[in-house]
């Protein structure tokens, strides 16, 4: 008897942010998200927020009275890995070049624009709080670049 493997897709992430408002106001205007549902959290008396993309991953937003600061070494991608947890969340888009000049235009803070992997262009931002977020742009290989294992 085969064993299936559990169907599992990501859903939505997690976010504690520092200002709610300005938070929504960054990934709609920077990220194209929109809001779906806001209200208060259970057994706090915090606020939250969840925001949906087109390709229907969402990103829940968490402000919270009193909570701690980002860490400084947090907000650098080469420095945040020395730091045990999630590291960023990333999202694929179709020109991070575009992506680039939108951000610079509007204010956005970006932190790291490297070409990391011959295959992908990256772009790392950082949100009103803080939390950093990659675009990434895979690119296509000419099918005489590809090669078969």
């Amino acid at each position: 008897m085969k064993h299936e493997r559990p169907q599992v897709r990501p859903h939505h992430v997690g976010i504690s942010v520092a200002d709610l408002d300005a938070s929504i106001a960054w990934y709609e205007r920077f990220l194209g998200f929109v809001v779906e549902a806001t209200g208060g959290i259970p057994e706090d008396d915090g606020r939250m927020a969840m925001l949906a993309s087109d390709g229907g991953f969402r990103v829940e937003l968490f402000e919270l009275p009193g909570a701690a600061a980002l860490p400084a070494g947090r907000s650098h991608p080469a420095t945040d890995l020395r730091t045990h947890g999630v590291k960023h969340l990333a999202y694929e888009v179709s020109d991070v070049d575009l992506f680039s000049a939108r951000l610079q235009k509007g204010g956005a803070h970006i932190v790291w624009d490297v070409r990391v992997h011959e295959d992908v262009k990256v772009l790392f931002v950082l949100d009103p709080t803080g939390n950093l977020v990659e675009l990434v742009q895979p690119l296509e290989l000419a099918d005489h670049e590809r090669t078969t294992p």
